[in-house]
């Protein structure tokens, strides 16, 4: 009779044969084929679940924009109700990104050390409840206080997400299913625009207790929050990332969730034929289980999970994306302040006049003053059509040139299109101080905004692929929280140098586009 035993953690099959008198047994040790983590994927397949993950990261992309983005339709309707000034207004379009910023480390550390998973779905839980409060706040101080947390809770979901799609994919087509997931980004533009215009064009009241009068600025807060509550349920459903556990040491909960999908998208097969038993270590890869206990304890492991980051190989890398990251959304997010009031002045202006955008923009001291409807003698908080159209505009250019950027990288390398794209942004930004016809004014300034915010899902992808597994999601994290940094300065900038020197304002936009071109040349083009 022949026997065998696979030991797994150790990597060898024993094979046990008697001799033929019975009494001496002969054991023939042989070493078990091993796997690359990409060779293990490309056994295993793209099946039932490869697409459950696929459409529940690009759910929850979507809520990360709703909840960081929708704000800027909220805050119209609510001024009335919750007696906002100027600077509130500015406060609460801001403290998300500034609660973004202050966990983005934080959350990192815990996606890298604790799961993906987990993290993802107890922050988006968190995230829906202060949402759901946000409907009921009755003050300035409240809503600030709950939008601060949503930004802190977001934060996790906003970059950890990527770093769990990836995981599911193999490296060579990790930037490409981000890419298409990324749709979900024009596709909130669309969702908050739409729900936004239904909503609000009705005028009811409905007094609860007598403490709250819930209108229909409340009502969106909480349709806002619904696609992170069903991401977070579908989420619970989902495995964790295998490369996670691999990255653990964990290879026997890798081996088991790859199991289950195999069996799931091979039907009729058996545990039997699943044929990785064991995985190559990667370059870089580090086996760190943490237990740690303790806050100053907690805070030196942060520590450690960051250090690697600002070493060979990954400082150069590690760097270049920071800087990437800052740029684009320096301009994508800092411009896209100023998106409705400039399309707005633009198409309102007289078709012979022949204008620059700074000559568009003189005089411009309230971004949103044109888009409400101002009653002499009382607050009026109607928000005109108008700035659903440009909102539902501006998502179906990201949404087509998404779906357009995803199909080509499956032809041609993320470097070249990054660079393409960001030549294209800051080209669009620097002309925009010569152009004066109208509608080319209006062209370049989209192709300005937008192809340097599409190229923030390309860098994303690149981060998944060019970090170690133990350090991914912190790399992803502390990136964008340098991307969300430079959506503040952005904003900011503009509103201290805009009016007293428009011009140098497209300049230097335009020329941190340029400069991020230059770059990516350093990135691996794939």
């Amino acid at each position: 009779m022949r026997q065998s035993a696979d030991n797994v953690a150790g990597g060898r099959i024993f094979v046990i044969e008697p001799q033929k008198n019975g009494k001496v047994e002969r054991i023939i040790q042989a070493e078990a084929k091993s796997h690359t983590f990409d060779e293990a994927i490309d056994i295993v397949g793209f099946g039932r679940t490869g697409w459950h993950v696929f459409l529940v990261s690009s759910l929850i992309m979507l809520a990360v924009i709703n909840e960081t983005m929708g704000i800027s339709i909220l805050i119209p309707a609510a001024h009335c109700d919750l007696n906002l000034s100027a600077t509130d207004k500015g406060v609460l379009t801001g403290v998300s990104f500034a609660g973004i910023i202050l966990t983005s480390h934080l959350w990192g550390y815990v996606a890298d050390t604790k799961g993906r998973k987990n993290v993802i779905v107890v922050s988006l839980v968190i995230t829906t409840l202060c949402s759901l409060v946000s409907s009921m706040a009755v003050n300035f101080t409240t809503i600030a206080v709950l939008r601060l947390l949503v930004g802190m809770c977001i934060s996790a979901p906003s970059a950890t997400i990527y770093a769990y799609l990836g995981e599911f994919t193999k490296t060579e087509k990790r930037t490409v299913i981000i890419s298409f997931a990324s749709v979900a980004v024009g596709l909130s533009y669309i969702y908050t625009g739409t729900f936004g215009w239904i909503i609000l064009s009705f005028d009811w009241r409905i007094d609860i207790f007598d403490l709250v009068e819930f209108r229909p600025w409340r009502l969106l807060f909480i349709v806002y929050s619904l696609p992170g509550a069903i991401g977070a349920v579908w989420l619970m459903f989902l495995p964790e990332s295998p490369k996670f556990y691999i990255s653990r040491g964990r290879d026997d909960k890798a081996l088991g969730i790859l199991r289950k999908i195999y069996l799931d998208n091979n039907p009729g097969s058996s545990e039997g034929d699943f044929p990785i038993k064991r995985f190559t270590p990667e370059n870089n890869e580090t086996v760190d289980s943490i237990q740690q206990k303790g806050f100053l304890s907690i805070l030196g492991s942060m520590w450690n999970q960051t250090v690697p980051l600002f070493k060979r190989p990954n400082l150069l890398y590690f760097t270049v994306c920071c800087a990437l990251q800052f740029g684009m959304f320096v301009v994508s997010a800092g411009m896209g302040l100023w998106y409705p009031e400039i399309v707005n002045r633009v198409t309102k202006a007289n078709g012979n006049d022949s204008a620059t955008i700074c000559e568009v923009l003189r005089g411009v001291d309230i971004p949103d003053e044109d888009l409400l409807l101002n009653v002499e003698g009382q607050c009026n908080d109607h928000v005109t059509s108008d700035v659903f159209v440009y909102v539902i505009a501006l998502g179906s250019i990201y949404t087509f040139l998404y779906l357009a950027i995803s199909a080509m990288l499956r032809k041609i390398s993320r470097g070249y299109i990054l660079f393409i794209n960001l030549m294209i942004s800051g080209a669009s930004g620097i002309l925009l101080v010569f152009i004066n016809e109208a509608y080319f004014v209006l062209v370049l300034f989209c192709s300005f905004m937008v192809f340097a915010g599409i190229s923030i899902s390309i860098v994303n992808g690149a981060a998944v692929s060019l970090f170690p597994t133990n350090v991914r999601a912190m790399a992803v994290c502390l990136s964008l929280m340098m991307g969300r940094l430079g959506s503040v300065v952005g904003t900011n900038l503009i509103g201290l140098i805009m009016e007293e020197n428009c011009n140098l304002t497209f300049i230097l936009f335009g020329s941190c586009s340029l400069v991020g071109a230059m770059l990516t040349v350093i990135l691996p083009s794939r």
